[in-house]
């Protein structure tokens, strides 16, 4: 609004074109490209390892000590840390180093979906926590080794 109550055009146009966008935006059967195709273009080329480390790296810090999975609460904080490691990795699927590197990535961005998932409970929830923990240890040292050249 301006001053003098009346609508400012360039505001009034801003909405129409947010509103345009939001309305377009993933509305046709037409429209085949994933999320993280969608996505690629805000994430930076090249840094999926780092960036999918980083995730891992901060949900362990919310985990109890390797071993220990089995006294793990699993509390909001924990399971969404857990599941931005999913999210992480859905975002940089173009930005791992190898095709080898990409399926381990999935692999772990899988267990983390349902270790995290408020439905998976007790022993099995338990057993996905060490699976996923080995899996993500295992990318941590598959991504070290392509981004030194090993």
């Amino acid at each position: 609004m301006s001053r003098r109550g009346k609508p400012c055009p360039s505001a009034a146009a801003l909405s129409a074109l947010l509103l345009a966008g939001a309305l377009s935006a993933g509305c046709s059967d037409d429209d085949k490209s994933s999320l993280s195709d969608q996505l690629g273009s805000y994430t930076d080329a090249g840094d999926g390892c780092q960036q999918t480390v980083s995730a891992i790296a901060y949900a362990d810090n919310t985990l109890r000590a390797a071993g220990q999975e089995q006294h793990q609460e699993f509390d909001d904080a924990v399971r969404s840390n857990i599941a931005a490691v999913a999210g992480t990795i859905s975002l940089e699927v173009r930005d791992f180093p190898s095709k080898k590197v990409l399926q381990q990535a999935r692999h772990v961005a899988d267990l983390a979906d349902e270790t995290s998932a408020i439905a998976t409970k007790g022993e099995k929830r338990v057993r996905l926590l060490r699976e996923y923990r080995r899996e993500a240890a295992q990318l941590v040292i598959d991504c070290a080794a392509e981004v030194d050249g090993l």
